[in-house]
């Protein structure tokens, strides 16, 4: 499994009948399924406070030791999920209700920026900073670990993955500054963290409400998220045996450029720290269908490179905003789409539709209403267009699982050392991010990383470029003998990216603002401009580029030799797409159907299509090879397309 992609398969066992484990999980394997991933809703195994079942004594649907061993048997790995809080549309997350500060208000709730409760399913959730809570999180995590975990890990047990919290803590990692946490512990904290490092603000943490802070506090709070978050999953992890530790993950959303304003700033600052925790990271996908949104396929570009994650969580039939979710093709996208920008994992969200639960697990009608969701989107089945269903049947997307096994399982030469090959990066400033992570509901303006990143796409979709994401912290490495595009405000890059720009101007690399004054030294080109065609000037041509090709988005993965390798093509619009690249010396030419997807491997000195997503199921096409070109490319047209990062029909 370490030599090539891992599939990922969702088992909701808590919706399932126990007797259809077996075969189900037999069949998953069959499908190719490398790794069952299950939640362990902790409302669902608590039969008292801090009491709990996991061997079925007063339900067999509770028998998680039955359910691990028989995912042994199957040859399946297994990654556990306790949270605390799990989301997966379960009655309030997961949690026990009796840990609500509806419910108990002895327990701290999380408070937004206004002082209002933060709520699911209308219940107050309970703060992660209140210590009685604390308490019962710490005793629930080692119990799973205890009497679950410790004696299935691998080698001598399946287990090879745990993951705790979920998204962030409450599913927030993506969400605006306004909408952390701001209990009173919070925000105690902050000031204390604000005195230590010398700040004048401390003062107004407790003087002033957080809806009227200053612009500077709200920067501070902004930076202070990714500080906290770092914080709460060491804590999460310290609850485990150091045996347990050792195989901790993390799951995290990917940015939503086209959701609330600031969402996608705070989320660059939220995750910024994550490295420093030794846990290992994977990334969630609910932001929209990539196939059919250049908003949702720009969100995956730039949450993906940024993070350099792999995919732990795919949407692969949930049908609630989307039908096309249910269609193969659709499902091969994504996950063609996860490989392009170098996850090492793909995942199938529910792998098996299911039917059997109780009112333990069913949403309140009522609470699913005052979250402003319909009660009948989530009624049996759960994920209608999954692969396989509970009764043993085939399900909608089982065609594009077993063109992804085929894909992954294949041997391919080189795969191993591929990388991913940009001609030119993206470098997102922390200014930019702490600008814009708390939205200032009196400024309609589009937010400045919104802007920049659907940029970034057009330049991809009808220049022919490949553009790579980098932060400061990464920059002089992931950007190095590439050019720059970075992003500043009115008042020009800070001190240390001015330092960055310039060490990196010395190495002979153009470096190109985008927005900001004139001043600088720098070339500056508005991101916003209808006219590509300074910024165009002002970049080397695409290495992959090729004068005469339809509207597209490809990435090239490249050999330790720098060669081509790999190419995935994606045609985001409505109409058939003709796209031509020059790889290994030759013009190659592919025709791509409306909102598909096409992974080329090289074959010889040719390539050859191995995978496509589109339509109803995956179907073949051909790749011809012209004859080949001269070796000095010239630069591509510029090709006519929609620039939006709307939704596309």
């Amino acid at each position: 499994m370490n030599t090539r992609p891992i599939i990922y398969g969702e088992y909701p066992y808590y919706r399932a009948d126990p007797d259809r484990w077996g075969p189900n999980l037999a069949a998953l394997a069959d499908a190719g399924i490398d790794v069952v991933t299950c939640y362990l809703p902790w409302r669902f195994h608590e039969t008292a406070p801090r009491r709990y079942d996991f061997g079925g004594g007063r339900d067999p649907q509770r028998d998680v030791g039955r359910l691990i061993a028989l995912a042994q048997s199957a040859g399946l790995g297994v990654l556990l999920k306790p949270g605390p809080f799990i989301h997966a549309e379960v009655q309030f997350g997961g949690l026990p209700d009796r840990v609500s500060p509806t419910v108990d208000p002895t327990y701290t709730a999380v408070l937004d920026a206004r002082g209002r409760p933060v709520t699911a399913q209308g219940r107050a959730l309970p703060s992660l900073s209140c210590r009685r809570f604390r308490a019962e999180v710490r005793h629930w995590l080692a119990a799973v670990d205890r009497q679950v975990l410790t004696h299935a890990l691998a080698p001598y047990g399946p287990v090879v993955a745990v993951q705790i919290g979920n998204e962030g803590i409450y599913s927030d990692a993506n969400r605006p500054a306004t909408a952390h946490d701001f209990a009173a512990p919070v925000l105690a904290s902050f000031a204390e963290r604000l005195r230590a490092g010398g700040s004048g603000l401390a003062g107004a943490v407790r003087d002033v409400r957080p809806a009227d802070w200053p612009p500077a506090l709200r920067q501070a709070w902004a930076r202070y998220g990714g500080e906290l978050l770092h914080e709460q999953y060491l804590d999460l992890a310290g609850d485990l045996s150091p045996r347990v530790r050792r195989v901790a993950t993390v799951n995290l959303p990917l940015p939503a450029l086209n959701g609330p304003a600031g969402g996608a700033a705070a989320w660059l600052l939220r995750t910024a720290r994550l490295g420093e925790t030794g846990l290992r990271e994977g990334y969630t996908a609910w932001v929209g269908n990539p196939a059919r949104s250049r908003a949702a396929f720009t969100s995956h570009w730039f949450g993906v490179r940024t993070r350099r994650s792999s995919n732990v969580e795919d949407n692969w039939g949930f049908t609630w905003t989307d039908p096309t979710f249910a269609r193969p093709g659709n499902a091969l996208f994504q996950s063609l789409l996860a490989l392009a920008l170098g996850s090492r994992s793909c995942s199938v969200y529910t792998a098996c539709a299911t039917g059997h639960w109780g009112p333990l697990i069913d949403l309140d009608p009522a609470g699913v209403r005052a979250d402003g969701l319909d009660p009948v989107d989530y009624a049996p089945p759960y994920c209608p267009g999954a692969p396989l269903r509970e009764d043993g049947t085939a399900g909608a997307n089982l065609h594009a699982l077993h063109a992804l096994r085929d894909l992954v399982r294949t041997p391919h030469p080189g795969q191993a050392g591929a990388r991913f090959a940009a001609d030119a990066v993206l470098l997102v400033p922390e200014a930019l991010a702490r600008a814009e992570a708390w939205p200032d509901d009196t400024d309609p303006a589009t937010p400045a990383l919104r802007t920049v990143a659907g940029l970034a796409v057009d330049l991809m979709e009808r220049h022919q470029f490949q553009i790579d994401v980098v932060t400061e912290t990464n920059a002089p490495d992931a950007g190095a003998g590439l050019p720059w595009l970075v992003p500043v405000g009115p008042a020009g890059p800070d001190p240390r990216l001015a330092t960055l720009i310039h060490a990196h101007r010395a190495t002979g690399q153009p470096v190109v603002l985008l927005g900001g004054p004139q001043r600088t030294g720098d070339p500056v080109v508005a991101p916003d401009a209808p006219d590509r065609t300074p910024l165009l000037r002002l970049l080397p041509p695409p290495r992959h580029g090729h004068p005469d090709s339809d509207p597209a988005v490809v990435f090239v993965h490249v050999d330790a030799a720098g060669q081509p390798l790999t190419a995935f093509v994606f045609n985001l619009g409505p109409r058939p797409a003709t796209v031509r690249r020059t790889l290994h010396g030759c013009p190659v030419t592919v025709e791509v159907p409306p909102h598909g997807a096409v992974c080329l491997r090289r074959a010889g000195t040719g390539f050859t299509p191995v995978a496509v997503g589109a339509g109803c199921t995956p179907v073949a096409v051909k790749a011809d090879l012209d004859p080949p070109a001269p070796t000095t490319a010239s630069a591509p047209t510029t090709a006519s397309g929609p620039t939006s990062m709307e939704e596309t029909a």
